[in-house]
């Protein structure tokens, strides 16, 4: 295992501006996984070859951070010392490990009947949360308007878990041009809609717009939504965090779903 204890290192450059700008993850096509279940999410989908491991001293002390490399195997490891480390990590409590990685590309689905569209989540963690959410509930696609989060970003990452791995994604598209060719539901949530989402059906085809954090869903995806519904909601809370919104839509899709296969 190689030691770099400069500033200069290409491998710590790299990951240094992978951790920190949207632009430079475009650029170079890879991305920083930070901590061991999420570099093992990614391998679990794409492999060990073309991971560049990063520990930091007090990670490679780690018996889960070992196992980790014991278990890859990977072609390319490096030690660094733990200041050097603290600046490339986005997490206030590091394991000490993270790898660089290729920016993935998962193939579309032949049937594409489960649609997710985010319209403006500028908050990285909620992103990730939602789509983690999408991808558990089996959503066949994500479409990201360009007003989102950069959905590579560590902290998207740390919030999807995985899912920008299974999940196909496609960034930066129209609402309009999302649901290009889509022959089923579009819905939306507004908490003006006299229907409620529990009393819609959800199990044909389905696209589901979300809109972002403060503004909610905007005049495009609302002129596009052939159905409006509301979440029903005990409390006087006026309203839910996107992330949970999603939660309750994609869930319950699932759950009608279900309940229409035999046993």
């Amino acid at each position: 295992m190689e030691r770099l204890s400069s500033r200069q290192n290409a491998h710590f450059k790299l990951a240094h501006k992978l951790a920190a700008s949207a632009r430079e993850r475009s650029k170079a096509g890879k991305l920083l996984l930070d901590g061991t279940r999420l570099i093992r999410a990614y391998a679990g989908q794409f492999g060990f070859d073309d991971l560049t491991l990063l520990l930091s001293e007090a990670g490679a002390a780690r018996e889960d951070v070992r196992e980790l490399v014991e278990a890859s195997k990977p072609r390319n490891v490096y030690l660094l010392a733990d200041d050097l480390f603290a600046e490339i990590t986005q997490v206030e409590t590091p394991e000490g490990v993270t790898a660089i990685a290729a920016i993935p590309h998962v193939a579309s689905r032949p049937k594409d009947d489960f649609r997710v569209l985010i319209d403006g989540v500028q908050e990285p963690g909620n992103l990730g949360g939602l789509l983690r959410t999408a991808a558990a509930a089996g959503a066949t696609s994500a479409y990201l308007t360009k007003g989102c989060a950069d959905v590579w970003s560590p902290k998207s990452l740390r919030g999807g878990m995985g899912a920008q791995f299974v999940l196909p994604v496609r960034e930066r598209v129209d609402l309009t041009t999302a649901l290009t060719g889509f022959r089923g539901s579009v819905i939306a949530t507004s908490p003006h809609a006299t229907e409620s989402i529990h009393h819609v059906d959800l199990t044909g085809p389905v696209a589901l717009i979300f809109g972002s954090e403060g503004r909610g869903l905007g005049e495009e995806g609302q002129a596009l939504a052939t159905r409006l519904v509301h979440i029903p909601m005990a409390g006087k809370v006026e309203s839910l965090n996107v992330a949970a919104a999603a939660a309750v839509c994609c869930f319950e899709r699932l759950r009608q779903v279900s309940a229409r296969k035999p046993g």
